[in-house]
């Protein structure tokens, strides 16, 4: 059986399923951390011990993610789509229809892999990563709150891709660590127009949405390496007709904390089982504990910072320019 291997949030990951996004290609000599396998058949029996129920529901009435307690793990399901087994260095998924392949890509990429790094210690937030003179700035944004053209304008304007959905955190030591996620941005059409010169020749990220899977390296540079921490910026977009002034302004240790429970890609999920220990054992407390005592060190160890600028291509190059400037000063200057 043929296999692949990716660099996917900082690890060699080897897989007998060949992804349809972007991916970083790990060296044949670096030994696999984690093993994918895919295989084709129904979904069995839930097992007894529900750990979550998402609020969202299919049109059947089943909430669309489910996560189960396995003996081993966890078991994360998309009911009448495919289930995932998490244990540390493995994830199995038992995929319900071929027709339904796309979504291996969109779950995998996705929550379950949030999920697995956040078991493992690592914490998922919703938030792009650009590389700035060999660190880590990340932009952190409601859905709508415009990090993705942010995201994909400081790449296009020479930063490289560090992520562009789920900036992958942990601690060193003294040093907080952005991990590299997979060269793929996620454009609108008309984003695409814009930062890869046209729309044409990508695929869908959904065959329901209007998302392109553009490969970072049509947009600019991409970062494959783990790099420290210098920033996080809480991303604010005004409306084009209020204030023109783009702002930056620090933020609390305090409201930071609360930001970044609150930007955590798997934010509500991860609050619906507090009594999981996760990969790292009952020893260190519920998976809750666990990451909000992550979540406390990272707001006290880097500057996070309010960035609120008006909707409109033509002010990005401002938005740029400010956060040069910032990146310039010292993490504590106001």
């Amino acid at each position: 059986m043929r296999t692949y291997r990716y660099r996917l949030f900082g690890l060699c990951v080897e897989s007998d399923h060949r992804l349809q996004a972007p991916m970083t290609l790990a060296p044949p000599e670096v030994a696999p951390e984690l093993h994918f396998r895919c295989a084709i058949g129904a979904q069995p029996s839930a097992p007894p011990d529900l750990l979550y129920a998402s609020p969202e529901h299919n049109r059947l009435g089943e909430s669309v993610v489910q996560l189960y307690a396995t003996p081993d793990g966890v078991l994360m399901r998309f009911p009448r789509v495919a289930d995932f087994r998490l244990s540390p260095g493995e994830i199995d998924c038992r995929l319900v229809d071929p027709d339904l392949a796309f979504m291996i890509d969109i779950c995998l990429l996705g929550h379950v892999m949030a999920y697995y790094l956040e078991l493992s210690g690592v914490a998922a937030l919703h938030a792009g990563a650009v590389a700035w003179e060999g660190q880590a700035v990340l932009f952190a944004a409601d859905r709508t709150g415009g990090k993705s053209t942010l995201v994909a304008s400081a790449v296009a304007a020479g930063l490289a891709l560090l992520a562009d959905d789920i900036a992958a955190l942990e601690s060193d030591g003294d040093t907080l660590w952005c991990r590299p996620g997979f060269p793929q941005l996620k454009l609108t059409p008309e984003q695409a127009q814009r930062f890869a010169g046209g729309a044409e020749g990508f695929g869908l990220v959904h065959p329901s949405f209007a998302k392109l899977s553009v490969p970072a390296e049509r947009v600019g540079g991409i970062a494959t390496a783990p790099l420290p921490l210098a920033r996080i910026y809480l991303v604010e977009r005004r409306a084009e007709t209020e204030d023109a002034a783009v702002s930056i302004e620090p933020v609390a240790p305090g409201e930071a904390l609360i930001q970044l429970v609150r930007h955590s890609f798997l934010a509500e999920l991860l609050d619906g089982h507090a009594a999981y220990p996760g990969f790292l054992g009952a020893g260190e407390g519920d998976l809750r504990t666990q990451r909000f005592h992550r979540l406390a060190a990272l707001a006290r160890a880097v500057a996070v910072r309010r960035l609120c600028y008006p909707s409109g291509y033509q002010h990005l190059p401002a938005v740029h320019a400010a956060v040069r400037a910032d990146l310039a000063a010292p993490a504590g200057a106001p």
